[in-house]
């Protein structure tokens, strides 16, 4: 094992393999077996940059051969933060940013919570902790106090709660058996699995690495006073903001009702948009449900705390939507048992959502043989977990993504399989992508021009900006009848 330092300055350092000292704006570490040592990018990389996803952009473009397979020990991962993580309100987030094994292009992911705080924590004079290589065990990296440390993981094969509270005085980011079977939506989950780097498959990129885990400890930084004065001013400004007022009223579970009542909610794998049992899977359900608040004691309190078979969980509104109206589930117990279990297994519930709408509708087309149905969530479990593990060769198929499910159909079919070589349909019909990503929920047909297939991150809701106001206050409103959109 290596660890090496990238520091900003025009020194050049290099730590005993396995622990470094980090420090200037970067930490890079080789997690591979007498891999090529760390190269000094001080000149290159020392000039000012956007911080977050703009470091981790140019750190990939200077560093990562076009060609690099993403699963490779060349792809890097970084995980980057910004000057200011943890010091403003709101919620402190990282980008996780690599090459997509789901897309194969660019990919930038982000999470909130607890852990960009600590990672910022863990490493003040840093903004970025860059990976590379592909270690032959499972390994861990430990971040505390400015020293990055690999060590051996003892825990590969738990779950990400299971993983993160095998470190209670820490903050983790993690991968569950997802990550470690490199399915390609696999997540990077932080907070006991309550955040997630979800889109792209930032977590099957870990488990290449053979990375299970990377543990941040340390004190907080001593906040400079001119900083301190602007989060005190800007603090109940964001309150009273309409993002604060509606973080703090509803957050994302809103949008439930919203994309359901401008015919926008992607029902039963996109054949309508609009989705009777929707109340039943909203913001008044959750509500309901809930036990407390994520964070009870902030102005901004996040979002809400359930209980379910699998113990605690803040589902947010991807759950509700992808699997929720998306899967025809209208009971919002059920929806919640459903995220948590993709939580624990590290797997994004966007994708898992597509995988499991598109296994409906194909076998409704008689091109795949599998009892299940929209609105039975023991057999949507079931086979998310299937997926989880790459159980069997429709499960391995659909973990590298729908169109891989597709394109598994057709080689059945060629060769006389199990599956309808003369089905109504083709694999490739059941459910949109774009570049090979699942859309979010929302029904593409309330989506203007060419958002998606243009966007860095393709399907990704944050960068796709599905639904749009009008600026005279109308809102895009798609048909919302059964005719099913393809695939871009």
């Amino acid at each position: 094992m290596f660890g090496g330092v990238v520091p900003s300055g025009n020194a050049f350092s290099r730590a005993h393999p396995g622990s470094h000292r980090c420090n200037g704006s970067r930490c890079c570490a080789s997690i591979s077996r007498g891999g090529r040592q760390p190269r000094d990018r001080s000149r290159t990389l020392a000039t000012p940059l956007p911080r977050g996803k703009g470091l981790g952009a140019r750190y990939l473009y200077e560093e990562l051969p076009v060609d690099a397979d993403p699963l490779g020990p060349e792809n890097r991962l970084c995980f980057a933060l910004g000057p200011l993580s943890g010091y403003l309100p709101g919620e402190t987030r990282y980008a996780a940013v690599t090459k997509s094994p789901l897309t194969g292009g660019f990919l930038d992911s982000y999470a909130g919570g607890q852990f960009p705080l600590a990672l910022a924590d863990a490493l003040p004079d840093c903004l970025a902790v860059i990976v590379q290589g592909a270690a032959d065990h499972p390994t861990t990296l430990v971040i505390e106090d400015g020293d990055a440390e690999l060590v051996a993981a003892e825990n590969w094969g738990a779950d990400t709660v299971e993983t993160a509270e095998a470190y209670p005085d820490a903050s983790v980011a993690c991968i569950g058996p997802a990550g470690e079977n490199q399915v390609a939506y696999a997540t990077v989950a932080s907070d006991a699995g309550e955040h997630h780097a979800g889109r792209g498959g930032v977590g099957a990129v870990m488990g290449a690495k053979r990375l299970k885990a990377v543990v941040a400890r340390g004190d907080r930084p001593e906040i400079p006073p001119a900083i301190e004065q602007l989060r005190e001013r800007t603090d109940a400004e964001y309150a009273d903001h309409a993002t604060g007022r509606w973080q703090a009223a509803s957050g994302t579970l809103e949008s439930v009702e919203f994309a359901d009542e401008v015919g926008a909610l992607a029902t039963e794998g996109w054949q309508a948009g609009r989705f009777e049992g929707s109340e039943g899977v909203g913001i008044d359900a959750a509500r309901d449900a809930a036990v407390e608040r994520e964070r009870p004691d902030d102005r901004v309190p996040g979002g809400f705390r359930v209980d379910t078979e699998e113990g605690e969980s803040v589902p947010r509104g991807a759950a509700s939507i992808s699997l929720g109206a998306g899967l025809g589930i209208d009971d919002f117990d059920a929806v919640a048992a459903l995220g948590a279990a993709c939580d624990h297994l590290g797997v994004d519930v966007i994708e898992s959502g597509s995988a499991v709408s598109w296994t409906v509708l194909a076998a409704e087309a008689d091109l795949v043989d599998e009892s299940v149905a929209f609105g039975d969530e023991a057999a949507a479990r079931d086979l998310v977990e299937r997926i989880a593990r790459r159980e069997d060769p429709l499960a391995d198929a659909l973990a590298d993504g729908v169109a891989e499910a597709a394109a598994f159909v057709e080689r059945e079919a060629e060769t006389g399989g199990a599956t309808a070589a003369d089905a109504e349909l083709s694999g490739e019909e059941l459910v949109p992508t774009v570049k090979a990503m699942a859309l979010p929920g929302y029904d593409p047909r309330g989506a203007e021009g060419w958002r998606w297939p243009t966007r860095r991150v393709t399907a990704a809701a944050v960068t796709g900006a599905p639904v749009r106001c009008h600026r005279g206050g109308g809102v895009s409103r798609p048909h919302s009848g059964r005719d099913r959109p393809r695939g871009c």
